[in-house]
């Protein structure tokens, strides 16, 4: 970065100006690469350095210093990265509550992000004509389109962590043992964030619940990219789709609608031995329905995302736990348990708010 601002600084006048100094210093060590694209963070563009520099140069002048930023970082595209709200400001028929957690303040600052406008549902259009990054995280490729897609970078640790996971190497290892494999459910699956990680731990089949149409073509994308089969369910047999080749089976649909699918493929599917609940600020809508997803002879694992009060984690995590006992109850009687074996922070989510991982095993019949 010091070397870009430094090239750009020789192509002007006043090379002694100190809002340029003010920019250097704000922007040395504030940015994040993904593939082809440079982000920089939410106060980049408001900083009084950046803010002076408009004032006192010409937009042509301001696009040739983000031209040598480009250059010096090897990118082809800058943007700024803003909090995803929520909810929306203005009011949608189609995600009022941004429940897809869509980038509405995503901002563009270099190169060509693809049209700001897309149809509803996007066409085969829209998806060819946005802008696509492909990045690596854990050795795992994922892919998604900035201007429509969110991406998490600080889930980077959870994904490892699911890699390396004794559970899920466990349901693998008595998958190989049976000659059935095993599979996974992941209610919110994004872009793949921690479905792909299941796959490369060796997890047979995933299947995968979306409503963004943008993250499921980023999972379609970034299964190709990692030489996975993929498939996205639009009214085929159900029962094909289970017993087919592809490691990831894509539903572009509420996961109320889960359970309903699963038990149609169940005969034809490998026992599902963990189910990903990934939602914040709370996953418990799906609660229920991960339950009824594991496998009822083998069991499995539970893998709930929550946000905590810093000082409040292990008695909300006992609580988590106790409730899926009473739906365990509820559903067979005391034959099955349910026992909280971890909890994991995963990253702050707020001031005094962490985002939480609760591993639940549930115990086979």
């Amino acid at each position: 970065m010091d070397r870009a601002i430094a090239s750009w600084r020789t192509t002007l006048t006043d090379q002694g100006n100190e809002q340029i100094d003010r920019l250097a210093r704000s922007l040395a060590k504030t940015y994040t690469r993904y593939g082809s694209m440079l982000l920089l963070p939410s106060r980049a563009l408001q900083d009084n350095g950046y803010q002076d520099l408009r004032q006192h140069y010409d937009e042509s002048t301001i696009v040739e210093l983000h031209r040598h930023i480009a250059k010096e970082m090897k990118v082809s595209h800058i943007a700024v990265n803003h909090p995803i709200p929520p909810a929306r400001q203005e009011t949608t028929r189609h995600d009022p509550q941004n429940y897809m957690r869509s980038p509405i303040n995503f901002q563009p600052v270099y190169g060509d992000f693809g049209p700001s406008t897309c149809s509803s549902p996007p066409s085969a259009v829209d998806f060819t004509q946005a802008y696509w990054i492909t990045a690596k995280q854990n050795g795992v490729a994922q892919s998604w389109a900035p201007r429509w897609t969110m991406f998490s970078r600080g889930n980077i640790s959870e994904k490892a962590r699911v890699l390396d996971l004794p559970s899920v190497a466990q349901a693998v290892a008595e998958g190989v043992r049976s000659g059935s494999g095993c599979a996974v459910v992941d209610l919110y699956a994004g872009i793949g964030y921690f479905a792909f990680s299941y796959v490369k731990a060796g997890v047979h089949k995933v299947l995968c619940w979306e409503l963004n149409q943008w993250s499921c073509e980023g999972l379609r994308r970034g299964a190709q990219a990692n030489r996975w089969k993929s498939a996205t369910y639009s009214g085929e047999s159900l029962t094909e789709m289970a017993a087919g080749p592809e490691q990831l089976v894509i539903f572009n649909e509420t996961n109320e609608l889960a359970l309903h699918r699963i038990d149609a493929m169940r005969a034809c599917l490998p026992p599902i031995r963990h189910v990903n609940c990934g939602l914040l600020p709370t996953s418990r809508p799906s609660y229920s329905i991960a339950l009824k997803a594991l496998d009822r002879a083998n069991g499995g694992w539970i893998h709930v995302h929550e946000n905590f009060g810093v000082h409040e984690i292990e008695l909300r995590a006992a609580e988590v736990a106790a409730l899926f006992q009473s739906m365990l109850d509820q559903q067979i009687g005391n034959t099955k348990t349910a026992m909280l074996e971890s909890i994991t922070r995963v990253k702050t989510y707020a001031p005094g708010v962490y985002h939480c991982v609760l591993d639940i095993c549930i115990s086979p019949a």
